[in-house]
């Protein structure tokens, strides 16, 4: 069995250790501004633009031609433009430093989900809203449940929620890395940690609220489960979502030599699986 005790993933993302005083991350809406879907757009640009989490993204002939990678040798108007705050980010690992720009172009997975917040209330009901999407999400796995989503008691790391889910193929002990915190409760750097939990496979995800949405005539708050590791079981995640998942054609923990590849880029929904094409290619998965 492989479990994650006291190593640098838990050390560096996984965050158990309590080591500073900093209050627990609160969602907050980034933004009040409406995105419009662009009818000369396809759905899968539309729904990459709609979570202002994305860069590089078109629409193209080739669906592998669809996303550009920016990198510190390369100068471009898209690439300088896209972040005029600049800086560098100090990370672990062998990717060093890197800039903001860099960061942003090489954006992580995540599944996004629609809801109704309550402006006075934006932390709780997006939470509300997640946890009923991952529940949705989770039952159309076989044999896997949403077991619980815990909040990081520090704002200073990627992530601010731990995902929690077990059972299933995609959650077999015997082949996937599962969850085992064996410390002090009080020494865990999450809210409401029950070692009832060790033996989940997990994943830690940042949950933001982006914006706005008009989509089906409806005005929807737009919400982002931006995975930041445990990409082991994501791709079954993004084909059973309830929401939608939008895919980078590559991805991986940042300060970590290993990456997921994927042919090209690609948003899901309903089942469907939608490429950033002039001619807006989607094709049924089952």
């Amino acid at each position: 069995m492989k479990s994650i005790k006291n190593s640098f993933l838990a050390l560096s993302v996984l965050s158990l250790t309590a080591c500073m005083s900093t209050q627990p991350p609160v969602i907050t809406q980034e933004s009040n501004e409406v995105y419009q879907f662009d009818d000369n757009a396809s759905f899968a640009l539309n729904v990459a633009q709609m979570t202002r989490k994305t860069a590089g993204l078109s629409d193209v002939e080739l669906p592998e031609d669809a996303q550009f990678k920016a990198n510190r040798g390369l100068v471009g108007a898209e690439y300088a433009m896209s972040f005029l705050t600049g800086g560098l980010v100090d990370l672990a690992g062998s990717m060093g430093a890197q800039s903001q720009a860099d960061r942003a172009f090489n954006w992580k997975p995540m599944l996004v989900f629609l809801g109704d917040l309550n402006s006075q209330n934006i932390d709780a009901d997006a939470v509300k809203v997640v946890e009923r999407e991952l529940t949705n999400t989770f039952n159309n796995i076989e044999g896997t449940k949403f077991n619980a989503l815990l909040r990081i008691k520090s704002d200073h790391f990627d992530n601010n929620f731990m995902l929690f889910y077990k059972g299933g193929v995609i959650c077999d002990p015997s082949k996937n890395t599962t969850f085992n915190f064996t410390g002090e409760i009080e020494n865990s750097n999450l809210l409401n940690f029950d070692r009832k939990l060790n033996g989940s496979c997990a994943a830690g995800i940042k949950i933001e609220v982006v914006g706005k949405v008009e989509y089906k005539n409806q005005i929807k708050d737009v919400i982002t489960l931006t995975f930041i590791n445990g990409y082991e079981s994501f791709t079954d995640m993004a084909v059973a979502t309830s929401g939608f998942a939008v895919v980078p054609k590559s991805y991986g923990v940042w300060g970590s030599g290993i990456k997921y590849t994927v042919p090209a880029p690609y948003v899901i929904h309903n089942n469907t699986m939608h490429l950033f094409t002039k001619e807006n290619s989607s094709f049924k998965l089952k």
